[in-house]
C-alpha cells in the first residue's frame, strides 16, 4: 500500500497525505498488484475521473466515483487467465462459492462439504489456499471475494 501512495505520490507531484486516500482505494480494487494498478489508473485517467486542474494547478479526482468504478474488461481476463492455473479443487471452491454470492460463511461450507449436499471436496482448505492467493478475503467466519471481477470469472 504505501508502494502505491509513493508512486502516486511522486507522479502526481503531491504529498503522500493528499494521495493516501485515492492509494488506499487503488489497493482496494487492485489488491496492489502492478499490472493491474496501471490498467485501473489508465482506466480512471481516460474517464477523467482523475484528471489534471488548470486552475487549481494539480491532479484531482472524485474518491466516491473511483469508489464506485469497476476494474476493466482487461483485468478480468487477467484474473481469469489466473484462474485457469489454479488447483481445480480450488477453482471448485471458487465456483461453488460464485453460486452462493460475493460472501459466504465457513458455516455453508461446512454443510456443503459434509457429504449431505455434495461429494467432499474440502473446500475450506481450498478457500484458504485462494486467500493466500489473494482471490478471496476473510473476516471472522466470513470468506469474500477480492474482486467483483472475481466472482463473475
Amino acid at each position: 500500500r504505501r508502494d502505491i501512495d509513493e508512486m502516486l505520490s511522486y507522479k502526481l507531484g503531491l504529498p503522500m497525505r493528499y494521495t493516501r486516500d485515492l492509494s488506499e482505494q487503488v489497493f482496494q480494487k487492485t489488491r496492489g498488484h502492478p499490472l493491474f494498478v496501471q490498467t485501473f489508473l489508465r482506466s480512471i485517467i481516460s474517464k477523467g475521473v482523475l484528471s489534471f486542474s488548470v486552475r487549481s494547478r494539480r491532479w484531482t479526482w472524485d474518491d466516491l466515483v473511483i469508489e464506485l468504478h469497476t476494474i476493466s474488461e482487461d483485468v478480468a481476463e487477467f484474473l481469469a487467465h489466473g484462474l485457469r492455473r489454479l488447483d481445480k479443487n480450488i477453482v471448485y471452491a471458487l465456483q461453488v462459492c460464485s453460486c452462493l454470492g460475493f460472501q459466504v460463511t465457513t458455516a455453508i461450507i461446512e454443510l456443503l462439504d459434509s457429504g449431505r449436499f455434495m461429494n467432499k471436496n474440502n473446500m475450506l482448505e481450498a478457500l484458504e489456499s485462494a486467500k493466500k492467493e489473494g482471490l478471496m478475503d476473510k473476516a471472522g467466519p466470513i470468506y469474500a471475494f477480492s474482486h467483483d471481477m472475481l466472482r463473475e470469472s
